[in-house]
């Protein structure tokens, strides 16, 4: 038996992980930088994989102040980030048939960059890992096809058609995460019909009801709140110690698992 006190004993600092991506292409370190834009070309900018995973963590800690709109796009972005990496998946399956053309003779290894660039990966949000991995399939498409061009098992206008389904099924989850804006409320507002609540619904519209009563929501949202004046349930009468059952206690405490932050780098021009 231990002599040390309880608090000692029980006293852990919070785990950290330090976080990398790789990527071997242009094409997908390109997308994790983000484009620029250029107004005399009529050229929109896009938000980078940084810019992006920061303002998941900002709807997180929206959907944790019992936001029912940042709930809204927690849902929306995390069922189009699902979606993606369905149909990325299906890409890089339709790449074995491309490959399946090799002779029996030929043995061909996987492709990837003598230099890859590395960049590391600050996430706090379930939906922020998801998205990079939907950018780490994209990489693999990206691969396969620049190979599978290069030995003339696709040609350059399949390869196109490639990466443009690949590329626009990032982007357009990254152009939809952009238009994410802050509206000031709470589910308890909304229930009480305060200003704040109306100058919402004339900002962005009513909440969908199930949305609101939170039985549908992303499958990492946070615990809803409590309504305020809400009387809880009255507990169970306890059992006579002749009929409880034997319960053993385990603490519901958990210890976060916190990526050590860092900022993004810039595309160091590594190609296949």
């Amino acid at each position: 038996m231990s002599d040390m006190a309880p608090e000692t004993r029980l006293t852990t600092g919070p785990l950290r992980s330090s976080i990398t991506i790789e990527l071997h292409t242009h094409l997908a370190t390109r997308t994790w930088s983000g484009r620029q834009p250029d107004p005399a070309e009529n050229i929109h900018g896009i938000i980078g994989m940084p810019r992006f995973l920061n303002i998941m963590n900002v709807i997180r800690l929206d959907t944790v102040a019992d936001n029912p709109y940042a709930d809204l796009w927690m849902l929306r972005l995390e069922e189009r980030l699902l979606a993606a990496r369905e149909e990325m998946n299906e890409l890089i399956d339709s790449m074995k048939t491309v490959f399946s053309q090799l002779p029996e003779t030929m043995t061909v290894e996987g492709c990837a960059s003598i230099q890859p660039a590395r960049f590391p990966v600050f996430a706090s949000t379930q939906p922020g890992f998801i998205a990079i991995y939907l950018l780490t399939d994209f990489d693999e498409l990206m691969r396969k096809a620049l190979l599978a061009q290069h030995m003339a098992l696709i040609n350059r206008v399949q390869m196109s058609e490639l990466r443009e389904k690949g590329g626009n099924l990032i982007r357009s989850i990254l152009v939809l995460a952009q238009k994410y804006r802050r509206i000031p409320v709470t589910r308890q507002d909304i229930r009480e019909r305060n200003a704040r609540a109306i100058a919402a619904e004339e900002q962005a519209g009513a909440v969908p009801e199930d949305i609101f009563e939170g039985s549908r929501r992303s499958a990492w949202a946070p615990p809803l709140r409590q309504p305020v004046g809400e009387v809880p349930a009255p507990a169970t009468e306890l059992e006579s110690p002749e009929t409880a059952p034997a319960v053993n206690h385990v603490s519901n405490t958990e210890t976060a698992l916190i990526p050590t932050p860092a900022g993004a780098e810039d595309d160091d021009g590594s190609d296949i």
